[in-house]
């Protein structure tokens, strides 16, 4: 794919296995994703700036994120982490802010952390630590949760980013009710839509076509608070992983990355939109 303007993925990945050591309540064991890795990743699609997600199976250690950030440099990078909020402190997050992140993950579905009072508990702990501090908070949940979070996102007072289109699911059977729900949601002004993972959310269809009329529509109701990400370097599908024993490493999935901004750039309906969507929104939330 080819455009005007270079594209900014919201939503990367690093791993370093080889050098840091992986948690071990991780649920999958990657492979090497290096800086010199994502710099063709970049190359491909035509990408300049980019947003290194902290991945679960490095756990709280942030290392591989920030070497990574600092490699690739601020000017074109920045970072998103994950915390213990009992043992981070204001003095911590602000060394972490110095250091090129912008947002705390909460990565609660990945974790198997469902139970609406619970996934409340966590994201009140994260939000009291963040106090005082300009960090967002970036949140991965099931849609029904996420639908269930709406007063919470509202009362936290700092953008909210819902990843991999907010965990949707196009082949629910109660999708209607979901995309409703996700709607309300979209109409907070500090809730920001993530379109990534669409394999995510058509549960890895041969065919996107399931997305062909929710997407425009979600892009209609967050207008100018929707970002892309490709979600590199694709890790695998976590229906697999209880089959596969820690001790194996995960293949990447191959994924088109320039189909997806293909899709992007169609489920927009024009080149405005989809400029605001794969530039110039994370642009500005991130500070590039």
């Amino acid at each position: 794919m080819t455009t005007h303007f270079p594209i900014t993925d919201a939503h990367v990945h690093v791993f370093a296995p080889e050098k840091y050591p992986l948690d071990a309540s991780r649920s999958y064991t990657p492979g090497p994703a290096n800086v010199a890795d994502l710099a063709n990743h970049l190359g491909r699609i035509g990408g300049q700036n980019a947003v290194i997600v902290q991945p679960s199976p490095h756990g709280t250690d942030n290392r591989p994120t920030l070497r990574a950030v600092s490699e690739r440099g601020q000017d074109c990078t920045r970072g998103v982490c994950v915390i213990s909020p009992a043992s981070t402190s204001k003095e911590d997050l602000d060394a972490l802010w110095g250091e090129g992140i912008r947002g705390l993950r909460a990565n609660l579905k990945t974790a198997g952390v469902n139970a609406i009072e619970d996934v409340e508990r966590q994201l009140q702990e994260i939000s009291r630590t963040m106090a005082g501090t300009d960090l967002m908070l970036q949140v991965f949940l099931p849609i029904k949760v996420t639908i269930a979070m709406a007063e919470t996102f509202k009362s936290l007072g700092r953008p909210v980013i819902l990843d991999h289109f907010a965990g949707l699911k196009t082949s629910s059977p109660t999708r209607d009710e979901e995309l409703a729900g996700l709607l309300e949601v979209l109409s907070l002004p500090n809730v920001i839509l993530k379109a990534s993972g669409a394999c995510r959310a058509i549960d890895y269809a041969s065919t996107t076509s399931a997305l062909d009329d929710v997407a425009p529509t979600l892009f209609a109701a967050a207008r100018g608070r929707v970002i892309w990400g490709s979600d590199w370097p694709h890790t695998g599908k976590s229906s697999e992983r209880a089959q596969r024993p820690l001790s194996e490493i995960e293949p990447f999935m191959a994924i088109d990355d320039n189909a997806s901004l293909d899709n992007i750039r169609k489920w927009s309906g024009n080149d405005s939109i989809f400029q605001e969507i794969t530039s110039d929104t994370a642009n500005s939330l991130f500070g590039f």
